[in-house]
């Protein structure tokens, strides 16, 4: 009997330590040993490893999404192949399904990386086997009228291959990438427009502000379009006095429909501090894109002087996502309670989950002192600043079960060990390719959100598994071994020895960089802010002269650099956090010039920065969800 027992339990030890059929990749596996060769330039053995991949598995998904063709093509390429490299790289159209649902903030091109590089290399191999004409018009494809660092070197690329056919091109490089701007007159006058726009979105608003000036005084077809494209770089460049200046000029020479031109009009004399002038320039925008957003600053000046009624008449009737927020403030001002709890339960009832509704809850405690409201945003609201003002009321936090992960991982064994070998790929696009090819049943949904979110912890790509992790709060948010998906601790070494070298809060760190880059650590902003606590260059300049840009975006680095500057922030304030926070967005000298409430503090409700509230009240939250969740 015991012999049958042992033989019993070898025959399950062997079952369960078997690699379950689902976690076979070898298809992936073997392309990837391709892609390895291929990046050292060994392309004999990177074209053994995908012939083979083509050969024992042609219909994995790798060939179904076309991802792989994009690299066989290429290998092909430095092979001098051209013809197999023509077939796989005309087939290499792959644009991941999430693509175009990815966060805008964060999303580093218009295009598909791999769009601009395949056109690239298409080209060149139509050249060698001279097409021309298809070269070019590939080459063409690739200057763009926006700015992409991402395609930078390939239309830097594009051009220098154009200049060869004409020359015209030699100056549009020099004009686009050498900023000779003396020369944007020899362009034609569609690239000076393009040129304008491709400026403005890089953030160069004085080549902008140039370009679309030359175009102007050409006066040609669709001067009305590039004229406003003209206001919208002076208002950006925060040129207000300029601003006024154009648009009263294209005001009195055009005679037809200025109401776009009012609105820039009006913006420019609000920053000149003629608000009277505004709400007259505010009140001729009668059609437009324009149009809604015109009358609410119309009722934010009559707000502004205690004309509440007639505030209250054009806020109701507005269509403006703005206008709701407004109303709101103006019933408070007003006094016009019954009205706010009104409008507020009715917005609580459609969004329960939002910091808007969060915020009401807590104006709505304030009036009435009834804790239910506290509890309800305790209950529904806990990603959110007002949880915490909640919490330091009620002493009280939302009880949070656990998700039962562990028996939802055995029924979907086979598809957590797949892609948990595939993570270890470090491929971003294969998990991707997975994902969406992946079904589980609607009841395991949120499994399906935590495997997804997991997945891509495991594989290091830390700004998808956070992004993910967000579309689905609401989910995370009810489990305590979820919830830590949207607070996660990635980079924790580096954090860990930066809160001991500056004797600070990991929290705090924490907090920082979740809010300011999502720990993604290439990010550079427009602005020129930096990698992870997205620290600029002339900042990090002051604690070591010698850095540069591309020091900045190691991680290591702008974590000590940006705890540091916390740290010299806090002893400014005293160790006051929500001080502290705000001086890192906004600048101490601004917090010093701010209101504070009773006990000292700085009354964020008071904060005049719109951007800078909403960026304070979000690390508030975050730091309080690293210090509760952490146990710090």
């Amino acid at each position: 009997m015991k012999k049958i027992l042992f033989f019993i339990f070898l025959v399950i030890n062997f079952l369960i330590s078997f690699p379950a059929e689902g976690s076979n990749i070898k298809d992936y596996k073997i392309f990837a040993s391709g892609k390895n060769f291929l990046s050292q330039n060994n392309y004999k053995d990177a074209l053994t490893q995908f012939e083979l991949l083509s050969e024992k598995y042609p219909e994995s998904l790798l060939f179904k999404s076309n991802y792989a063709n994009y690299y066989i093509g290429m290998t092909y390429y430095n092979l001098g192949d051209y013809d197999n490299a023509r077939n796989f790289l005309e087939r290499a159209i792959y644009t991941p399904r999430d693509f175009k649902t990815e966060d805008s903030y964060f999303q580093k091109s218009k295009k598909h990386l791999f769009e601009y590089k395949r056109s690239y290399y298409l080209a060149k191999i139509y050249l060698e086997q001279g097409l021309e004409e298809e070269a070019l018009k590939h080459f063409k494809f690739l200057i763009k009228n926006y700015y992409s660092k991402e395609l930078e070197i390939y239309e830097k690329m594009a051009l220098n291959e154009l200049e060869k056919y004409d020359p015209y091109y030699e100056i549009l490089y020099m004009v686009k990438y050498e900023n000779v701007l003396p020369i944007l007159l020899s362009l034609k006058n569609e690239d000076i427009v393009a040129l304008g726009d491709f400026f403005q979105s890089k953030g160069s608003y004085e080549s902008a502000e140039k370009a679309y000036s030359e175009y102007i005084d050409l006066e040609k077809k669709d001067v009305h379009q590039v004229k406003l494209s003209l206001l919208e770089t002076l208002r950006r460049a925060k040129k207000y006095k300029a601003l006024w200046e154009k648009s009263s000029d294209f005001i009195s020479s055009s005679s037809s429909d200025n109401s776009d031109f009012y609105h820039y009009l009006a913006t420019a004399e609000m920053q000149l501090g003629k608000r009277l002038n505004a709400e007259e320039s505010f009140s001729k925008v009668k059609t437009g894109k324009y149009k809604e957003s015109a009358s609410v600053s119309i009722a934010r000046l009559l707000s502004s002087r205690g004309e509440y009624e007639s505030a209250i008449s054009i806020l109701k009737n507005s269509k403006d996502t703005s206008a709701h927020d407004l109303l709101m403030e103006t019933y408070i001002k007003a006094e016009m309670t019954e009205e706010f709890k009104e409008a507020s339960v009715n917005y609580i009832k459609k969004y329960p989950h939002s910091d808007q509704a969060a915020y009401y809850r807590f104006l709505l405690y304030k009036e009435s002192q009834n804790p239910n409201y506290l509890n309800w945003i305790i209950k529904y609201n806990i990603n959110t600043y007002y949880y915490e003002m909640a919490y330091s009321i009620m002493e009280k936090m939302r009880d949070l079960e656990a998700y039962p992960l562990n028996y939802k991982s055995r029924i979907y064994r086979d598809n957590v060990k797949r892609l948990e070998a595939l993570a270890e790929l470090k491929d971003g696009e294969i998990l991707k390719i997975e994902f969406e090819n992946m079904e589980f049943s609607e009841k395991d949904r949120v499994f399906k959100e935590y495997l997804m979110s997991s997945i891509y912890e495991k594989g290091e790509f830390y700004l998808n598994a956070v992004l993910n992790s967000r579309k689905y709060q609401e989910d995370f948010s009810k489990y305590s071994n979820l919830i830590t998906f949207l607070y996660p601790r990635y980079y924790d070494i580096l954090v860990k020895n930066a809160a001991n070298k500056y004797d600070m809060e990991e929290a705090l760190i924490y907090s920082v960089i979740l809010q300011e880059s999502v720990f993604e650590p290439s990010l550079i902003s427009k602005a020129g802010a930096t990698g992870l606590m997205q620290i600029m260059l002339s900042t990090a300049k002051d604690m070591n002269p010698d850095i540069t840009q591309e020091e900045l975006l190691a991680p290591d680095t702008n974590i000590d650099l940006g705890a540091r500057y916390l740290k010299k922030l806090l002893v400014k304030f005293d160790g006051n956090v929500p001080k502290t926070v705000a001086a890192y967005n906004a600048g101490a000298g601004n917090v010093v010039k701010w209101s504070s409430d009773e006990k000292g503090d700085l009354d964020i409700e008071k904060i005049p920065f719109s951007e800078t509230k909403k960026y304070v009240k979000r690390v508030i939250n975050n730091y309080y969800k690293y210090k509760r969740i952490y146990h710090y």
